[in-house]
């Protein structure tokens, strides 16, 4: 097959998305397959390792914020020859796929990054995120808790599939046990909403004295480097946290840790930085409302903190820590061992890229046997025909005759350069555009939740800081 892999930040970022992809297209070529990148234009930045700067598969770039860019993205990627499309998006660029693939008669595979929930209806609403989804031929979730938080009608075409485990990599286990100096590693994008990092850099400061032999070390970049850094400073801990910035393989920053814990929020979607640390067989430790952290953790192969009823907080993380921190070097060497075993045998090897590779070759047989994308059913059958009844995933709303009638007009908006206000509509047309006026207003309502939360979070951590240096001046 010749695949096409839609993958925008390609040729501009590395982030866990543009690697994974990047992962599967060389294994996708590996196994025979030629193979496209499709990708917004771009110059490669510092961030891109240089053994992608030349890109050794084929490359298509697109100029989408340009006048007229969409519909010349069209004609590229419709004369590209490409037999099926995968993209990972988790944002609102999905609207592009239906727009892009319209005319095109190439299916395409969407891949969910994130938890659905949080993206459906904290970052988006869910008559467009809902219909973009509904407009391909096939949708891989990551978990398979996922599966079930989305509408029926788009159960039928969801795949589950993981994201790969890296290799293990060779450990010294005598020179871990033998060290002077332990480390608790955590590792992600300096991003508060998604990662918390200041969750761990607070858990570690109520430990510090309890376990003066230990450092935190924290792997990555964003935009909350520099409060990172100040938070830890006025917590009285600088000195004993390493900001490693971004590297391009963190393998050596695992084997030389002891502890690997990642405190992230409900929007991660899988925590591909659980796997890297189990291949250095770190034990681990998240906590228990992170459906990723959860789902990857809670068969025994790492601790979850609980969440109380203020939700997640500092304490709570350090009493999930303190027991892990206080075990012997081969105590923690028998569970990291036990989450590596469990990484390598559910994501491990060619299990993960197996699966790919067959929801590609039957998506593509089966838009072949039956003459049409799913895209092209739609625009050929979308109609409306349904009552509003609620928001959740399992209303009876969300028919396929809706979602059919949500991606045709995404389609229809391809057009526009800049969004302009919907015409007026009647009957089933008024319909559909006041269950998306409703969406709308809880997404806004959701949002808002969302930033009394954080600013909750934040007034706290502020107070703690701001106690802690009372203490220090008396």
């Amino acid at each position: 097959m010749k695949i096409g892999f839609v993958s925008f930040a390609h040729l501009v970022d590395w982030t866990g998305i543009t690697r994974l992809i990047d992962q599967l297209a060389a294994k996708m070529a590996d196994r025979g397959h030629e193979i496209v990148i499709i990708a917004q234009e771009g110059s490669a930045s510092d961030k891109i390792p240089v053994s992608r700067r030349e890109y050794p598969h084929g490359l298509i770039t697109l100029d989408l914020n340009s006048a007229g860019g969409r519909e010349a993205a069209r004609e590229k990627i419709a004369a590209s020859g490409v037999d099926i499309c995968a993209a990972s998006i988790g944002d609102t660029q999905l609207l592009y796929m239906p727009q892009l693939f319209s005319g095109s008669g190439i299916p395409y595979v969407i891949g969910e990054p994130g938890n659905p929930l949080v993206v459906t209806f904290e970052r988006w609403q869910p008559y467009e995120h809902y219909g973009a989804l509904y407009s391909a031929d096939a949708v891989q979730v990551l978990l398979e808790d996922y599966a079930p938080l989305y509408p029926e009608a788009l159960r039928r075409r969801i795949t589950v599939i993981g994201n790969p485990a890296p290799p293990p990599v060779e450990v010294d286990f005598a020179a871990r046990r033998g060290k002077a100096i332990r480390t608790l590693i955590s590792a992600g994008r300096f991003n508060e909403a998604d990662k918390r990092f200041s969750l761990l850099i607070r858990a570690f400061a109520l430990l510090h004295q309890e376990f003066p032999d230990w450092r935190l070390e924290l792997v990555g970049d964003g935009p909350y480097w520099g409060f990172y850094h100040e938070m830890a400073r006025q917590l009285g801990i600088r000195k004993l946290v390493n900001f490693t910035g971004a590297v391009a393989d963190p393998s050596p920053h695992y084997i030389n840790a002891d502890l690997f814990c990642l405190p992230s929020s409900s929007s991660e979607g899988f925590g591909l930085v659980f796997a890297e640390a189990a291949a250095a067989a770190l034990p681990l430790a998240g906590f228990r409302s992170c459906a990723a952290a959860r789902a990857l953790l809670g068969s025994g192969a790492g601790t979850l903190a609980e969440t109380t009823p203020q939700g997640d907080s500092a304490e709570s993380l350090a009493r999930a820590l303190r027991p892990l921190m206080e075990l012997a070097p081969e105590g923690r060497e028998a569970l990291g061992i036990k989450a590596r075993d469990m990484f390598q045998q559910r994501y491990g090897g060619d299990v993960v890229y197996d699966k790919w590779e067959r929801l590609l070759t039957e998506t593509c047989r089966n838009a072949r046997d039956s003459g049409k994308t799913a895209l092209e059913r739609i625009l050929m059958e979308n109609r409306i025909g349904s009552e509003w009844e609620g928001l959740g995933p399992d209303s009876p709303v969300w028919t396929p005759e809706l979602l059919g009638q949500a991606a045709a007009e995404i389609v229809g908006r391809a057009g526009r350069e800049e969004p302009t206000a919907a015409p007026e509509q009647s009957g089933a047309g008024a319909e559909a555009e006041n269950i998306r006026l409703r969406c709308e207003l809880a997404r806004l309502r959701l949002d808002y939740a969302s930033l009394e939360r954080k600013f909750a979070s934040l007034a706290g951590q502020f107070q703690a800081a701001a106690g802690h240096r009372g203490k220090r001046k008396r």
